[in-house]
C-alpha cells in the first residue's frame, strides 16, 4: 500500500511538471553599439524622421555612453537635413556646451554657422541670420585655424561679407532716393569701414560724394570726387566724377 501511494505521488508530480508553462525566453540585452548602429542605418538611408527617435532612444538608455555623445551630433544633422534649423542649432550648440574638449567641437561650430547660413534672407530683408552665421564661422577660424572646417568657413565668411555689403549699399541707396542724405552717407561709410574688400570702393566713394553734395556740402563732395579720381583713375566712376567736376584727365607725360 505504501509503495502504491509513493508511486501515485510521483505520478502526480511528473504530471504537474508536464503542465507547467515554461518561462519565456529572455530578450537579448542590446548594447549601446546596437542602438547606435540601428539609428545610424536609418540616418544613412536618409530616413531622418525615424532616425531622430532612434538616436534619442540611444541617448536616453545609455546617457554615459560615447555613442550618446555622437548621437547629439547625429540628431543635429538629422534635423538639419529636414530644414529644421532651430532644432538643429539647439543640438549643435548643446554639443559644444556639454563637450567643450571633444575633437568634434569645430564641426559643431561649423554646423551651427550653417544652420544660420541656410536662413539668410535677401539683401532687402533683415540680416540677423547673416550676422549670426558670420559670427560662428569667424569663431571657428579664430579658435581652430587648423581644423579641416576652417577653409570652408573662410569661404562662407567672404560670401557673407559680400552679402552684408550689398545689404548696406541697398539701404544706403534707399536713403539716397528718399533724401535721407545723412543716413545714406553713414551706410556707405559703414560699407567702406567694415567690408572694404567685398565691395567696389570706387562706386561707394562716388555714392558718398553724391550724397554729400546733395546734403548741401558741395565742397566736401568735390574733395571726395577728387580723391576718387586720384585713387581709381581708370574707373568708370572716375570718368563720371570728372564730368561732375568739369575736368578732363591729364594726358600721359611723354
Amino acid at each position: 500500500m505504501k509503495k502504491q501511494l509513493i508511486a501515485l505521488g510521483l505520478a502526480l508530480v511528473f504530471a504537474g511538471a508536464g503542465c507547467t508553462t515554461p518561462p519565456p525566453p529572455k530578450k537579448p540585452a542590446y548594447t549601446d553599439a546596437y542602438y547606435y548602429e540601428k539609428a545610424l542605418g536609418l540616418f544613412k538611408a536618409r530616413n531622418f524622421i525615424e532616425a531622430v527617435p532612434a538616436f534619442e532612444e540611444l541617448r536616453d538608455k545609455f546617457p554615459l555612453s560615447p555613442y550618446a555623445v555622437l548621437a547629439e551630433l547625429r540628431l543635429g544633422e538629422a534635423h538639419y537635413h529636414q530644414d529644421q534649423f532651430i532644432e538643429a542649432t539647439h543640438y549643435f550648440e548643446n554639443f559644444r556646451r556639454l563637450h567643450p574638449t571633444n575633437p568634434q567641437v569645430p564641426y559643431s561650430i561649423y554646423m551651427t554657422g550653417m544652420c544660420h547660413y541656410q536662413q539668410i534672407l535677401s539683401i532687402d530683408r533683415d540680416q540677423t541670420f547673416a550676422e549670426a552665421a558670420l559670427e560662428q564661422f569667424q569663431q571657428l577660424v579664430d579658435l581652430y585655424p587648423r581644423s579641416p572646417y576652417a577653409g570652408p568657413a573662410l569661404c562662407k565668411i567672404a560670401e557673407i561679407k559680400k552679402h552684408l555689403a550689398q545689404h548696406e549699399c541697398f539701404v544706403g541707396n534707399f536713403y539716397l532716393r528718399t533724401r535721407n542724405y545723412k543716413g545714406a552717407i553713414e551706410r556707405f561709410n559703414k560699407v567702406l569701414r567694415q567690408y572694404p574688400l567685398h565691395i567696389e570702393q570706387d562706386k561707394v566713394l562716388f555714392l558718398i560724394a553724391d550724397a554729400t553734395t546733395r546734403s548741401g556740402d558741395a565742397l566736401r563732395g568735390a574733395k571726395i570726387l577728387e580723391y576718387l579720381i586720384a585713387t581709381y583713375p581708370e574707373s568708370p566712376y572716375a570718368r563720371e566724377a570728372r564730368k561732375k567736376l568739369g575736368t578732363q584727365p591729364q594726358a600721359p607725360q611723354p
